[in-house]
């Protein structure tokens, strides 16, 4: 069997959506434990809202889990010097 054949048959999606929601899930605990309530509410504000204007669909759940790390990383609060 010809390797490039082999390669062009593999689907890697799943397992990027794994690692996607996984540091999402992984992101918000974190700001869970830590008492960052701010950026949580903001992360999982962006979750809820993408997602349910995606309709609750699987690339939805992508999508959404995408914009809320990227708010979360984006809209956080400053630290005070």
């Amino acid at each position: 069997m010809n390797m490039l054949t082999f390669l062009s048959h593999l689907d890697l999606m799943p397992l990027l959506y794994g690692i996607i929601i996984f540091l999402g899930l992984w992101s918000m605990w974190h700001k869970l434990r830590t008492l960052r309530l701010v950026s949580f509410c903001v992360e999982a504000g962006v979750f809820w809202l993408v997602f349910s204007l995606h309709g609750g669909t699987m690339a939805g759940g992508f999508a959404a889990t995408v914009a809320a790390l990227l708010a979360g990383r984006i809209f956080r609060p400053r630290k005070n010097v």
